[in-house]
């Protein structure tokens, strides 16, 4: 069963992500062309603000979903009902402090921007900005609860045909009437309809929620709930200092128009990580629910399968953004959007060392262990804006993402690992690093192989400078995979891997029986 919810999360996940993310190159490509790199940049800059304040959230989701997996598993109504509605309270709460908070952080706004000049009806596109963000507490519990049920992909299936509806609608707004604020307003009215159908989809697939079933939550349970989320909202703290300031301090010491030109480079690094990103959550979905049954061999199985999939799907990336990202932005948007190239490869850099990082990190969320290190990410989070404020005055525009790398090789980079192999799989952490060698000096040989056979194929004057993008695409898959897989076929990760595979292609072929079996009856 876990298998099989892992395969239909990804499935979906990668079908919903294609989407968006070719609509959404469309939408920016049209956005610059009617308002320009100085409204992208504003854009970029409301949203991370607004992350600030969500920050008042902070543990709340990852706390919902890591106490709801024994009672699903265990399929304990009473108890389900009654974390879901404390955690609506709490939500309700929460919506109210965002709303005085966004009231008290506006004056200060005008700070955030270097060189922005008059930027008209900024105050009202903030405040929608405040309003889209608080409408995502309407049925975030009930969204949480989908999601520990390993059932996301039920409403992956709905989202991928609103973000559809939203991405169209401001696409037309902007050829049309080339206006900023009406361009946010549709975004705002279509997500709130997407909340309320969310939230009516989870209402219908578990409708006890309404019912009063009779559940008290014991006094340790609420205590190691407040625990958790007392230290989830340390973690989130550091996490969105390290992360979401870095168009901050872009925009406070560089400018805002720069905050545009590198928000080019994130949409395109942060689709990427996004469309690939159901192959890990697919299996990740189901992490908690195999922590809870298995022991921790069978757990740390597990793992090995996910780390080489991560690997595998990480390396593949940044040597196709290496080979692709600055000629795709050239012949989507125009030489002037480039960003200069020490900048460009401390982005590759931090990617590849975020991404490699996502399966330690999903198993040390699902199995709970947030306590451990609620201090680490404030430390890492002091790291790296000290050490960005530092390089981008002495290196510029690579010094606020060299500050990420310093940050978090110093800390999370080695301390997560750490807890996870003691707590969780009760073997020494050095397997870990020694697998995180030998996949580092894979990805630099496949890598260097690879973008040879890049800089030949540039070489050919190939007539059409799409279709050598897409031939450069298909040689940065093919060539490291090759690579790859002669070395790891034989290993037990790869055979599992294929197993996935084959449930896959088996569950396309059943469907495809009973397809024809019921046209066969209506003959």
């Amino acid at each position: 069963m876990r298998a099989k919810n892992s395969v239909k999360n990804i499935s979906m996940g990668i079908f919903t992500q294609v989407v968006i993310a070719l609509l959404g190159f469309l939408s920016r490509k049209v956005f610059l062309d009617s308002l320009g790199a100085q409204y992208l940049g504003i854009n970029s800059l409301l949203d991370n603000v607004l992350s600030l304040l969500a920050l008042v959230e902070s543990g709340i989701g990852t706390g919902i979903v890591y106490s709801l997996y024994k009672p699903l598993a265990e399929n304990d109504r009473p108890k389900i009902s009654a974390l879901v509605n404390l955690y609506k309270k709490a939500y309700k709460v929460i919506a109210f402090i965002v709303f005085i908070l966004s009231f008290i952080l506006y004056p200060f706004l005008g700070n955030l921007m270097k060189d922005s000049g008059h930027v008209p009806y900024l105050t009202a596109a903030y405040f929608i900005f405040v309003a889209k963000n608080m409408t995502y507490y309407l049925n975030a519990h009930k969204v949480s609860l989908i999601n520990a049920d390993q059932k996301g992909y039920v409403l992956d299936r709905l989202n991928v045909i609103f973000q559809v509806l939203i991405t169209i609608t401001k696409i037309i707004v902007l050829i049309l009437t080339k206006n900023y604020i009406l361009y946010l307003i549709i975004e705002l009215i279509i997500f709130i309809l997407q909340n309320i159908v969310n939230g009516k989809i989870v209402n219908k697939r578990y409708p006890y929620l309404k019912e009063k079933l009779s559940y008290n939550l014991r006094k340790e349970e609420k205590e190691s709930l407040i625990k958790n989320v007392k230290a989830l909202f340390l973690h989130n703290i550091g996490a969105y200092a390290v992360m979401g300031t870095d168009n901050l301090v872009i925009s406070a010491f560089v400018g805002v128009t720069t905050v545009g030109l590198y928000s080019n480079y994130s949409m395109i690094i942060g689709q990427l990580a996004v469309l690939v990103s159901p192959f890990l959550s697919g299996i990740g979905s189901s992490v908690g629910n195999l922590i809870v049954k298995e022991n921790s061999e069978n757990t740390y199985k597990v793992f090995k399968v996910s780390y080489l999939i991560n690997f595998w799907i990480y390396s593949v990336c940044v040597i196709f953004l290496y080979n692709l990202l600055e000629p795709f932005i050239d012949w989507w948007l125009g030489k002037r959007y480039l960003l200069d190239s020490l900048t460009f490869v401390v982005l590759l850099i931090n990617f590849y060392i975020a991404g490699l990082r996502i399966s330690i990190f999903t198993f040390k969320i699902k199995g709970g262990i947030f306590v451990e290190d609620k201090y680490m990410p404030l430390i890492e989070a002091t790291i790296n804006l000290v050490a960005s404020i530092i390089l981008v005055k002495t290196i510029g525009l690579a010094g606020v993402f060299f500050g990420t790398t310093i940050s978090t090789i110093l800390t999370v980079f080695w301390n997560n690992p750490r807890l996870v192999f003691k707590k969780i799989f009760k073997l020494p952490v050095w397997l870990y690093f020694k697998k995180y060698l030998f996949y580092a000096i894979l990805t630099l040989i496949s890598g260097y192989f690879t973008t040879e056979i890049c800089v030949y194929i540039s070489s050919l004057n190939v007539e059409s400078s799409l279709m050598l993008l897409i031939l450069k695409g298909l040689i940065c898959i093919i060539i490291p995979s090759i690579i790859y897989a002669a070395i790891f076929y034989r290993s037990e990760e790869f055979k599992y891997i294929k197993s996935l595979f084959k449930i896959v292609i088996f569950g396309i072929r059943d469907k495809t029986r009973k397809n024809d079996d019921k046209i066969k009856n209506l003959g």
